[in-house]
Parts: C-alpha cells; structure tokens; sequence
C-alpha cells in the first residue's frame, strides 16, 4: 500500500539520520570527555518522532477512510430518494439536491441536448439550495460555457476535472459567476453517444478529489440507465446522426455472436412442451424484420432458431438480443392464442481463434441442461 510505504520510509528515515548524528557526535568525542547529548534525551527524541509519524499517517488513513463512508452514504442517500418514482424530471431533481447537499457542491446541472426539447436542471447551493428546470441551451445564463465544457468533455471520453477554470485559456471570454472555479463534467453515455451531461462546480479551486469522481462516474453509469428507461421506446437513433462512426467503433471483424431460442408451451395437460413448427416460421419472419447486414435467422434442431450476428462483439450483443426479444414479444402481442409461450433465449460470442462448433456445443448444454439419454421424451404440440 503507498500509505504504508511512506510510513516505513519515513521511520527508516528517522533511524537512519539518527545513527549517522550519533555517530558523528561519537567520533567528535574524546575518549576522557562525556558526550554532551544524554543518551536518553536522545532516544526519547526518536521515540517521541517515530510516534509523531505514526499519528500522522492514522490521521491520513482515517481521513481517506471517512471521505470513502461519506462518498457511500451520500450515493446511497440519492439511490434512496429516488427508488420510489417514477417522472424523469422528478428523479433528475432529487439527484441535483442530493449532490449539493452531500457533495458540498455550489452548481450541479443536469444536462440532457439530444432530446426533443431540451432538458436542463440547474441546482445553485448559496444560503439555500434552489434548483431551476428549463429547456435553454445554456448553464448558468451562458451558452458559450455550455458549449466549450461539453466540447472538452466530449474529447475526453471521461470525467472532465478543471481544477480552477481562471486558468483554462478556453474560458477566457467567459464572465463566470462566483460559484464556478473548479468543475466536473461527466459525459452520460448511451450507445456510445453522449446523451446527457452531469456538471459539479464548487467557488475554490481544486475543490473535488478522486472519491468525488469515482461516485461521480457510478451515478453517471446509474442516470444513464435511468434515461434509457424512461424513452419509452422513443430513444434518439444517434447511429443515424453519425452512422460512420458509430459502425467504425461497433463492428469487430473478429467476432461472432449466436443466439439460441428455444420456446415452450402448455399442453392439455399443463406440461411445458416445444412450439409447434409453424408458429416458430411465425417467429423467425418476425425477428428478420429487424435484422441488420450479414445477420441472419436459422433453424436449430428443428423446433429452435438460431441468430447468427457476425461482427457483433461483447459490447454490442446485449442490445442487439434486446431487439430480438422485442421482436418475439411483438408477435406473441398479435397472437391471443399464444400468450402462454414461453423464450428460453442463450448467447455467446465467438472472437478471434476461439472454436464456433466448441461454442455451440456449450451452448447447447446451457439451454438444454435437462437433455440426455435417459431423459424422459415429451412430444410436441401438433
């Protein structure tokens, strides 16, 4: 640990410099001449240094260890305020209260440019904590301060620390009010696309520390789920916006993602038995309308499909097996005489020299766990 280190550094330090000055004392001295300095004197000196460093690295350690239990508390008090409701503007209010209240900030806003009319919630902490929500294009009354700390945040890819903005060339032009010295600008990604911004700024320069960006980046992570939530199926196509981009950072030549569908329905008997072939045909038209490139849709041991997404790698599955489970959901919708049929639905991705028939293999044991010779045999449904 670096604490530990520097308190044995320090220690070694200490004995190190105090036998060298004993030592030189001891060669100064005659033989028929006391010392002048009392042995005793001397390692109460050391004594009493060695438990000075001591103090002050329990002192460093407790501090850091407080700074971490109010970094949980305060995450935890905002999980808290919100777990109950249910309007987005509400929850994005009650997350800029939380912050200036348990993070000590002066500013938090709130920032979300890409919907159809802008979102913008703006909490200033001076007597009292008031919090503003509008839908301008700018935070605290300028615009150009908006666009040059999203712009820098967007090159970051990250959490943007300003330690003191007086200090940053690009802010030059801009008039800042009292309550803007150090900032924190976290990007709110979705898609790899910046949905949304999270800004903290505090009057003293280099205010906030590595446990405000650490919580900061969790509830970042955090909102960003929230706001995919809340489209309601209306979430912007930002691979529209910049789709060269999008494809470039998404497609991974050397991946391969499988998707196994297995579904079931009750008999006259109440037993769960595979879907009759047609209304899995019914099924796979339905997931190739949302198909994209070389993807593709087959039969798998008969009664399952089997979705084949080549270029797909470990980041882009989960979304894309989102969109295949809307698409069975959408047809048992239609269906009134299927809504008791059940997907069992498994995925992998094969990358780079790994083994596709390996792969399938596994698979087919994790979807089948049940299935082998002695299994008792259940016919399917007609």
């Amino acid at each position: 640990m670096e604490i530990e280190d520097r308190i044995r550094n320090q220690i070694e330090a200490i004995l190190i410099n105090d036998a060298r000055n004993f030592e030189e004392i001891r060669r100064m001295a005659s033989d028929d001449e006391p010392l002048d300095a009392e042995i005793l004197a001397e390692e109460r000196n050391l004594y009493n240094r060695i438990i000075n460093s001591y103090r002050n690295a329990v002192s460093e350690v407790n501090k850091l260890l407080e700074q971490n239990i109010a970094s949980l508390s305060s995450f935890y008090r905002i999980v808290d305020s919100i777990k109950e409701k249910k309007d987005f503007q509400e929850i994005c209010s009650r997350i800029v209260d939380c912050i200036l209240q348990d993070f000590h900030a002066d500013y938090c806003s709130l920032l979300f440019p890409d919907d159809e009319e802008i979102l913008c919630l703006e909490g200033i902490c001076e007597e009292r904590r008031f919090i503003r929500i509008h839908s301008g294009n700018n935070l605290l009354g300028s615009k150009e301060f908006e666009q040059e700390l999203t712009r820098m945040a967007g090159e970051c890819g990250d959490c943007l620390y300003i330690e003191d903005v007086y200090k940053e060339s690009r802010f030059n032009t801009i008039d800042f009010p009292g309550v803007v010295r150090s900032v924190l600008c976290l990007p709110v990604t979705l898609c790899s696309h910046p949905a949304g911004y999270l800004i903290l700024s505090h009057s003293l320069p280099k205010f906030f520390h590595d446990n405000h960006i650490r919580v900061i980046r969790i509830l970042g992570s955090f909102i960003a789920h929230l706001r995919l939530l809340h489209y309601n199926g209306n979430m912007p196509d930002w691979s529209k916006l910049d789709s060269g981009l999008m494809d470039e950072a998404s497609e991974n030549p050397d991946a391969n993602a499988v998707v196994l569908m297995h579904f079931d329905v009750s008999d006259a008997s109440g037993r769960r038995v595979p879907l009759n072939r047609d209304s899995v045909c019914e099924i796979r038209s339905r997931i190739r309308r949302i198909l994209q490139g070389k993807e593709t849709v087959l039969f798998h041991m008969d009664r399952e499909l089997m979705v084949f997404l080549p270029g797909v790698g470990s980041d882009r599955l989960p979304e894309r097996v989102r969109c295949i489970r809307e698409a069975f959901c959408s047809w048992r919708a239609v269906r009134e005489d299927r809504k008791d049929v059940l997907l069992n639905l498994g995925f992998s991705v094969c990358e780079e020299d790994e083994d596709l028939s390996r792969m399938l293999e596994i698979a087919s044991v994790v979807m089948h766990p049940e299935s082998d010779e002695d299994s008792e045999y259940i016919p399917p449904d007609k």
